[in-house]
């Protein structure tokens, strides 16, 4: 106490946690690594973190402490990418940002360096235009007959692909008139593809997309072509079960 108050009579007084930090000063790259451990992620959201940390983040910023790295650091960084690349800039940003996120919440830092406007975000490169109805149908009928279930279903019910590459005959209920999503598949680097349940909590749903039976809808193809495989399954096969 007494060397708190000389320190405060001199006029030299500063935050003694502050100060502490000050002398065994936290480095970036460990901190990170100790972040993406700590993180509750799918394993395609993990591999692209631990892709961009590696390859975009770590190489400017690992081996900074925390408290050195300033907003001017972090444009600079930012700024660098030019505009190539506006996704994968977007995304490596969001890491960053979130990373400071934490050591912020930690009580690391004061306040988060990552103050680009806008780094988070970026425009699409060009407009997609959605299918027509002709098209989809005749992107249909040149399907091979195991995959035509999958276009109308990918199309007319939101599906992902890795939600309809894991599909099955069992989630198919024609009487009830229903698609029930209930997993999806991703494929992780050397780890290959793994099956898992859907994106989100929010992804684990019913579709509506089989409630007519018109001639030609949704209903009526997946009706003939459900029927066409054993009940054991209609999985859509991706590239490592052909």
């Amino acid at each position: 106490m007494a060397a708190e108050h000389r320190l405060i009579s001199m006029g030299e007084w500063t935050d003694p946690t502050a100060r502490r930090r000050a002398e065994d000063p936290i480095t970036f790259g460990p901190f990170a690594e100790t972040w993406l451990d700590q993180r509750d992620l799918r394993p395609g959201t993990r591999e692209l973190y631990r892709s961009l940390l590696d390859n975009q983040i770590l190489s400017t910023f690992g081996h900074l402490s925390l408290a050195d790295i300033t907003p001017a650091t972090v444009r600079m960084w930012f700024g660098s990418y030019g505009s190539k690349t506006p996704a994968y800039r977007a995304r490596a940003y969001q890491v960053l940002r979130a990373i400071f996120e934490t050591a912020v919440s930690d009580e690391l830092i004061v306040a988060n360096p990552c103050r680009v406007k806008g780094g988070g975000t970026h425009a699409r490169v060009r407009k997609v235009a959605p299918a027509t109805l002709d098209e989809i149908q005749a992107l249909t009928e040149a399907m091979p007959a195991r995959l035509a279930l999958a276009v109308p279903l990918a199309l007319f019910c939101a599906l992902r692909f890795g939600e309809m590459s894991e599909l099955r005959r069992k989630d198919i209920d024609l009487q009830a008139g229903v698609l029930r999503i209930r997993r999806g598949v991703v494929r992780v680097g050397r780890q290959g593809y793994i099956v898992g349940p859907p994106k989100s909590v929010a992804g684990k749903r019913f579709g509506p997309g089989l409630r007519t039976s018109s001639p030609g809808s949704t209903a009526n193809t997946s009706g003939t072509s459900a029927r066409s495989f054993p009940a054991a399954g209609l999985n859509i096969p991706t590239s490592s079960t052909r």
